[in-house]
């Protein structure tokens, strides 16, 4: 008579288990591994390889990353991602030509990358947008901007420059390529200096790490500089990039102490985008990596279109105007989110 007492006990603990456990938090979804790249197959049998990263609603902006970067180096700009998503910005990034997991062709140019990203933005019906050009990937930028300026609500441009492609950085036809014999240690190639204050976020570091061996090994490349050099020459074959029909607001990232872009005189600008409102944020003791450091400036920028500047006063973040700011600066006020002086 005593075994059903026994069944009935269990059945009681089996019940409490369940009960207990069916209140813990358990996900209902899995965690992000970060961005998923997608492949679109244009009407010419091409295989284009891009990131969507943002709701369809949102407020699209096309990156162009740096020289010799595939196209997940968007996840370099995934410490401000939650920033990013509450202000309602998509970041879309379409793969250039030799890296990642693009095959390498030597017919293709600047013009061949421009209608890539248009046949990425037509399949996704985006009309409008704002540019985000990095770097090496500011040329890329002023290509597009020189094909469809219409098409661009605000250009933002960071640690670049307004023409790459002129006789004084080009010998031969062709710039020199510096990195080529440092692509097979990825640790060197996208290294950042000890003094900048990028080592403060977790994981970036090893995220450009992981970066670069993905541009330069995913497809088998095996460090080859063909790429590279490649793109490297589209720079001095393009030249002087008309951009005189730009007319939207162009903001410019500038380091003044950043060794790749010495000698270049930020009034430049106004010359090659006659017709563009030009918004200049420079940092005097900044080097080449302000598009990072300053993302949090270029993320309100794109979404306000405004001169307004971001700072840290008293341990808050605000934006105020942009003819206050060098009264406003000191000690108890900086640039940037607040998150920096942590």
């Amino acid at each position: 008579m005593k075994k059903p007492l026994l069944g009935i006990s269990l059945a009681f603990i089996l019940i409490g288990f369940l009960e207990v456990h069916a209140e813990n938090n358990f996900p209902e979804h899995f965690d992000s591994l970060g961005p998923t790249v997608k492949s679109f197959v244009n009407e010419e049998k091409k295989t284009i390889n891009y990131i969507d990263d943002g709701n369809a609603e949102d407020m699209p902006v096309i990156l162009m990353s740096g020289l010799g970067t595939s196209v997940r180096a968007i996840r370099l700009l995934d410490f401000l991602k939650t920033m990013r998503e509450q202000l309602n910005i998509r970041i879309i990034s379409v793969e250039r030509n030799g890296f990642g997991q693009t095959p390498f062709n030597p017919k293709h140019n600047m013009n061949t990358y421009t209608q890539d990203v248009i046949d990425v933005l037509d399949y996704l019906e985006i009309s409008k947008f704002s540019l985000f050009g990095i770097s090496g990937g500011g040329p890329y930028a002023a290509k597009f901007a020189s094909l469809y300026p219409g098409r661009i609500t605000s250009m933002h441009m960071a640690a670049t420059a307004p023409v790459l492609g002129t006789k004084e950085r080009c010998e031969n036809g062709q710039i020199n390529n510096i990195y080529k014999d440092i692509l097979r240690f990825p640790m060197q190639f996208f290294a950042f200096p000890e003094t900048s204050e990028l080592h403060q976020l977790e994981g970036f570091q090893d995220t450009a790490f992981d970066e670069a061996a993905r541009a330069h090994y995913l497809y088998g490349q095996m460090a080859n500089p063909q790429a590279l050099d490649h793109e490297l020459a589209l720079y001095c074959n393009e030249g002087v990039i008309d951009t005189s029909n730009m007319n939207a607001p162009v903001y410019v990232y500038l380091g003044l102490a950043d060794p790749l872009l010495i000698g270049e005189n930020i009034e430049d600008w106004d010359t090659v985008y006659p017709k563009a409102q030009i918004i200049k944020r420079t940092y005097p003791k900044e080097g080449h990596d302000v598009q990072y450091r300053h993302l949090d400036q270029i993320l309100m920028d794109i979404k306000n279109k405004d001169t307004s500047v971001l700072i840290c006063k008293d341990g808050i973040s605000t934006m105020v105007k942009h003819d206050e700011v060098d009264r406003i600066l000191g000690a108890n006020a900086t640039l940037g989110l607040c998150l920096w002086n942590h």
